[in-house]
């Protein structure tokens, strides 16, 4: 029996449908997606030249990100990284960073913008740096926007993609070397000493003396030499036992910009380490403590020093 006409249309019909899906589907389909690396050093010192900085990114105009980091909570050191990642193809991407001091929380003493664009099947590294060039005096001007400071200058904020470089993770280290911990780094190193300013050494059962606190409390200044951990961003914790008495200090936990110091060596005084707590003051001075500093640096490397310390008998 021969198919109506009817049903060789209808048939035609669905095989031209099923032709035009399994070409959207399957065919051209649509562009790679890509990402942007923002990669970002700075001659600002975390807690010393900048206590705070707030990121906004921005992809296609939208909002992707905007939160504040702090010294003090460990997530302000360079360099470092932020990302648009697995976006479409020729995506506009913006960052701003906006560095605040400690003396003025409220105004910024560096504004950096950046935008690019998504190259499809590429991920790309965008490079900012934040200049001492560009920080802005109170009172000052500052580039009118849309630019911003670049090399004390005032630039249009956009970047070529085609200027972008493949992304590569050691660009951080070409980028900017850290003092504290060189290319081709040893183990880390920490050794303990005393100093509010400075650093001082110490031999085992050498005297420290106790202070008493602004606030209450009394405390001894411990300083600590450090070698091959980063500058910027490293975990120090200060902890101590009193044998005698049986007593466990409760730790100094911090996370302050390492100094350069001479040989190598990177310095961190000025470590005011809380005596009393489960024991009166009275009872500790004159006893040993056994003193332990552990330095962890944001790329999960570790170093301890240890000395044992006499404290004083009296009290300044």
């Amino acid at each position: 029996m021969r198919p109506s006409l009817l049903g060789v249309r209808a048939r035609g019909s669905l095989c031209a449908l099923c032709f035009l899906v399994v070409l959207s589907g399957c065919g051209v389909g649509a562009p790679p997606t890509g990402t942007v690396v923002v990669g970002v050093t700075s001659e600002l010192l975390p807690g010393v030249d900048i206590d705070r900085m707030r990121v906004v990114l921005r992809a296609a105009g939208e909002l992707v990100r905007d939160d504040v980091m702090t010294h003090r909570s460990g997530q302000l050191f360079f360099p470092r990284e932020f990302a648009f990642k697995d976006l479409d193809d020729l995506t506009a991407v913006e960052i701003s960073l906006e560095a605040f001091g400690a003396e003025d929380p409220d105004r910024p003493v560096l504004v950096r913008t950046a935008m690019t664009q998504v190259t499809g099947g590429r991920t790309t590294l965008l490079e900012l740096r934040l200049e001492r060039e560009c920080v802005v005096a109170p009172g000052a001007a500052t580039c009118p926007a849309p630019q911003t400071c670049v090399a004390g200058g005032c630039s249009a904020p956009f970047v070529d993609p085609r200027q972008l470089d493949p992304y590569d993770p050691s660009w951080k280290e070409d980028a900017e070397p850290d003092l504290c911990k060189p290319d081709g780094a040893g183990a880390p190193v920490v050794v303990v000493g005393e100093g509010q300013t400075d650093y001082f050494p110490l031999e085992d059962l050498d005297e420290v003396q106790v202070e008493a606190g602004p606030q209450g409390g009394y405390h001894i200044f411990i300083a600590t030499r450090i070698k091959n951990l980063r500058r910027s961003g490293s975990t120090t914790v200060v902890s101590g036992v009193v044998p005698e008495l049986g007593t466990t200090i409760e730790p100094l936990r911090v996370i302050f910009t390492l100094d350069q110091d001479e040989g190598g060596f990177c310095k961190l005084p000025g470590l005011r380490f809380r005596l009393d707590g489960e024991r009166e003051i009275e009872e500790l001075l004159g006893k040993v403590v056994d003193v332990e500093v552990t330095v962890t640096d944001t790329d999960g490397d570790t170093g301890t020093g240890k000395r044992k310390v006499t404290l004083s008998e009296t009290i300044l």
